[in-house]
């Protein structure tokens, strides 16, 4: 069950930057057409598209306008670049640093957060704080025989975010609860829409 199911967030209280899972990027990379050109896959009416793309067309829709910030991990853009065909991933390459250009220029025009950890180029040097995350992350099973999710939520907290968006239900979303008490808000973007749709017309 969603930790905000039947929650509704004020506009205030609505997450603003959000680190995106790898599978996030996988996922616009695979579905693009969909997700933002609006084409569906052949013999496939809009309500047979998988909930969570659909959810991620209606967020990237409403922000040309509202301008929710993005960041993308560098551990992320290494592993959607990470297949064996050279040709295909040499178009994942291309197409991700694209993404993290455009998104890169949009965080370094807004001032509030610019100096709190709000760059991908960001380096992972720990302070107190982040240690102490790592080692409550390290109690967590999962987290502590994969240093890649490991080292995304620190990048979380590097990067000063308030949520965390992923689609893969076997991970990091899986350990939500323990995750909201270390003061990271995991969501589906299924769930992100939810608390977006309520105020969805202020932006179109």
């Amino acid at each position: 069950m969603s930790l905000i199911e039947n929650k509704i967030m004020s506009f205030d209280e609505l997450p603003r930057r959000l680190l995106l899972d790898t599978c996030i990027l996988n996922r616009l990379y695979d579905e693009g057409y969909y997700i933002w050109e609006g084409e569906l896959p052949d013999n496939l009416a809009e309500e047979e598209i998988d909930a969570e793309s659909r959810a991620l067309r209606n967020i990237f829709a409403i922000n040309e306008r509202a301008s929710f910030q993005f960041v993308v991990s560098p551990l992320s853009i290494a592993e959607v670049a990470n297949v064996q065909d050279f040709h295909d991933r040499e178009r994942r390459l291309h197409w991700v640093l694209d993404v993290l250009d455009h998104w890169l220029i949009m965080l370094d025009e807004v001032l509030d957060r610019k100096n709190q950890g709000g760059s991908v180029r960001h380096r992972f040097k720990l302070n107190s704080e982040l240690q102490q995350l790592e080692s409550s992350l390290m109690g967590i099973q999962d987290f502590k025989r994969d240093p890649f999710d490991r080292l995304l939520l620190i990048q979380h907290k590097m990067a000063n975010c308030d949520s965390f968006l992923t689609i893969d239900e076997d991970t990091i979303w899986r350990h939500r609860k323990e995750l909201l008490s270390m003061g990271i808000h995991v969501m589906r973007p299924s769930e992100f829409w939810a608390l977006l749709r309520p105020y969805s017309a202020l932006w179109r």
